[in-house]
């Protein structure tokens, strides 16, 4: 299907279809802020929405990636594939802070809608159950698991203190550093002994050197995590935490091998032994995909929505997305439903996401992700042109 009307006819059906799934949408969201779950306990959040899949015609896989609250619902045949990511993990003592309840309601609501013009066009719409994004890098299991594999388009919209199509993020590797050295008494018999902290203090200096020698779109911080008992005894164990970020991933790679050398050089220096260990996940940075980001934009601006204008957003940060945005077409944009003051991971930020204000966001983001769906199911050369962008911006 490629005229025109139809295609406006199938994006006024999934408006009119969130339209009259609102009642269910909004009760929803309302579940999910009432029981804020943290990473892997989301126990609740995934029942009950894949519960609302079930009762709509989905076919649901629990346990997606063997992540126990984790999902996948697909409903259709055939290509495109389309995928709405939900996600539906809180934040500690601060609750839906970050508004999950209405990333997770906007995905299942998007695709509920789509769901309801798959008999008039060819396709598949997925719901894919994204646990542990605040903490844990859900998405990386189920990016590792091969779950997106044969997947040409994902999408979900977070909720923000402004309205922006494309944000990018960096990808970062975390290690935990130890040093093992050897105790004395610091009055009586320092020359026993073999300083640990020495040897912290001594790594962290040199990766604050190295720090103003790296790239304006890399970052690297951490902190000392043990330092010791007592001011009379030279430790004999001290640690540290870091993140290693970049942009691009090879210079990550590179950058943590560098900041990896400046810890072994200041054991090498105190003759203390020293022991890295890497995280077992690292987040890959945001590919962004900018005919899908403009496809959205333009449905969201046909609902009535401004879209801020001016560079891309470089307030960086991580996050899981960045793993399925290396492997298929995937956009995220940002969609305020806040004062600028207001930004998310903070107590009124909650207060918002389960606000009208909240709530008419998340029923926008449903609507546009809609209609983007529609434009990418009925429209090869438009899913052609986004595939073609794709591989011409190769993994970093």
């Amino acid at each position: 299907m490629t005229n025109r009307d139809d295609v406006q006819f199938l994006k006024q059906h999934v408006q009119a279809e969130i339209d009259r799934l609102t009642p269910d949408l909004l009760a929803a969201s309302q579940f999910l802020h009432a029981n804020p779950e943290l990473a892997y306990e989301e126990h609740k959040a995934a029942e009950l929405l894949t519960a609302i899949l079930e009762e709509h015609g989905f076919a649901v896989t629990r346990r997606a990636a063997g992540l126990p609250t984790a999902f996948l619902a697909r409903a259709g045949s055939g290509r495109p594939r389309i995928a709405f990511l939900a996600e539906y993990d809180a934040l500690p003592g601060l609750g839906h802070a970050c508004g999950h309840n209405l990333i997770g309601t906007a995905s299942v609501g998007a695709a509920l809608a789509v769901k309801a013009i798959l008999d008039k066009t060819s396709g598949e719409a997925l719901v894919v159950g994204c646990p542990a994004e605040e903490k844990g890098g859900g998405k990386i299991d189920l990016v590792e698991s091969g779950l997106f594999a044969g997947v040409d388009a994902a999408m979900l919209v977070h909720p923000s203190n402004r309205t922006e199509m494309v944000k990018l993020a960096l990808g970062m590797r975390e290690l935990t550093v130890e040093y093992f050295g050897k105790a004395s008494h610091a009055a009586a018999s320092p020359e026993e002994g073999i300083n640990a902290l020495d040897a912290v203090v001594l790594g962290y200096t040199a990766v604050s050197t190295l720090r103003q020698q790296v790239r304006s779109d890399a970052r690297i911080h951490g902190i000392i995590t043990h330092g010791g008992q007592a001011p009379n005894i030279i430790p004999d164990y001290a640690a540290a935490r870091f993140y290693v970020r970049a942009l691009d991933l090879a210079y990550m790679h590179e950058l943590f091998r560098r900041v990896v050398a400046c810890f072994e050089a200041a054991a090498q220096a105190t003759g203390c032994r020293v022991k890295v260990t890497p995280a077992d996940k690292e987040y890959h940075p945001y590919k962004p995909v900018y005919t899908m980001a403009e496809l959205f934009q333009g449905n969201l601006e046909s609902l009535g929505e401004t879209v801020d204008q001016g560079p891309v957003d470089r307030e960086l940060g991580s996050t899981d997305v960045g793993n399925v945005s290396q492997v298929v077409p995937t956009i995220q944009p940002m969609l305020q439903i806040s004062p600028r003051e207001v930004t998310c991971h903070m107590a009124a930020f909650a207060e918002v996401a389960i606000s009208d204000a909240g709530h008419r966001g998340m029923l926008l983001a449903a609507k546009a992700m809609a209609m983007t769906a529609v434009d990418l199911l009925a429209e090869p050369a438009t899913l052609a042109r986004v595939s073609a962008e794709f591989r011409g911006r190769p993994p970093s």
